[in-house]
């Protein structure tokens, strides 16, 4: 029985500004998603059931193995969609998905954004062979650090350039780790529509965009727990800049005694916050406020020995 297993991802630094060649620092993390390969009752039929996180199903659908050989449609589900770029890169795998039973299992809340379209991909891109870069290409779009995220076992540092995506895996160990905090916001923020509207919008930016790579390269760097804080902020401020929202910490923390700086798309998912007091009196801030997701990043970040290393994908 073939089983699959992805990474999520959080995005440290170089939201937005990776799509203009900006060096991104990401992590993978401790939770994923999996998917289980096993024999199906219908010989010519792919029963597909995605689990939620307590084990209800998300999805629970027969799928006809020739209809993937379609092009996919925009009324398509996001499923369907990768199913058939897979096949389409791959036309062996719609044989092995006859009479199959998949099932995915999340181990996160799909609203948290730590990656459920992301790691869909790579587990299909794992299953049948096909890259996932490309699925994703073909299917969502946008920088494919998500993607890059799903089979690292260590942080990376993630670029587009000129032959496409980039990516090295890194040792970032943040200084006092454990006086930083996830809260999630409690509103789940659409990457793939962020981004597109940013490349709507978005000029050059090349001097904040050079900027951005310079913050991302200083904060693998820094042992010094006040001076990450500070790179975090300035990143907030040349985000606003480029963006022109305000940040998440003058519209909503005003008040706190650290950084909160956005994970991602900006407005919803994930912050990371920080600053230097007892953790235990960070989680209050934030409980006090009624966030109820509140992760120590100590426990978000995958820590697991890599097998091999990296390299261009």
């Amino acid at each position: 029985m073939p089983h699959y297993h992805a990474n999520g991802k959080l995005l440290i630094s170089g939201e937005y500004l990776v799509m203009n060649g900006a060096l991104a620092l990401a992590i993978p993390c401790s939770k994923g998603q999996s998917l289980l390969v096993e024999e199906g009752k219908d010989a010519a039929q792919l029963h597909w059931t995605s689990l939620l996180v307590d084990g209800n199903p998300w999805i629970s659908t027969e799928i006809n193995p020739e209809e993937l050989l379609h092009a996919a449609k925009s009324q398509d589900s996001d499923l369907i969609k990768v199913l058939k770029a897979a096949v389409r890169l791959r036309p062996d795998f719609m044989e092995q998905l006859r009479g199959k039973a998949a099932t995915t299992q999340l181990e996160f809340s799909p609203d948290w954004g730590l990656g459920s379209s992301s790691t869909l991909v790579s587990l299909i891109a794992q299953w049948s062979g096909a890259d996932a870069m490309e699925i994703n290409r073909m299917v969502f779009g946008g920088s494919g650090y998500d993607i890059a995220c799903a089979k690292s076992w260590m942080p990376i540092f993630y670029r587009l350039d000129e032959e496409g995506p980039v990516f090295d895996t890194v040792h970032f160990t943040p200084p006092h780790a454990a006086q930083l905090m996830l809260v999630h916001l409690g509103v789940k923020q659409s990457s793939r529509e962020a981004v597109a509207s940013f490349q709507m919008d978005s000029k050059q930016f090349r001097e904040e965009t050079e900027i951005i790579s310079e913050i991302s390269e200083a904060l693998l760097f820094c042992d010094d727990f006040p001076d990450f804080l500070t790179l975090l902020d300035e990143h907030e401020q040349v985000m606003q800049y480029v963006l022109q929202t305000e940040r998440v910490q003058t519209r909503l923390f005003n008040e706190f005694p650290g950084v909160v700086k956005s994970l991602g798309a900006w407005g919803g998912d994930f912050v990371l916050a920080g600053a230097d007091m007892d953790p235990a009196a960070i989680r209050s801030y934030f409980e006090e406020r009624g966030y109820t997701t509140i992760i120590p990043y100590e426990e978000m970040v995958l820590l697991k020995k890599p097998s091999r290393k990296n390299k261009r994908i």
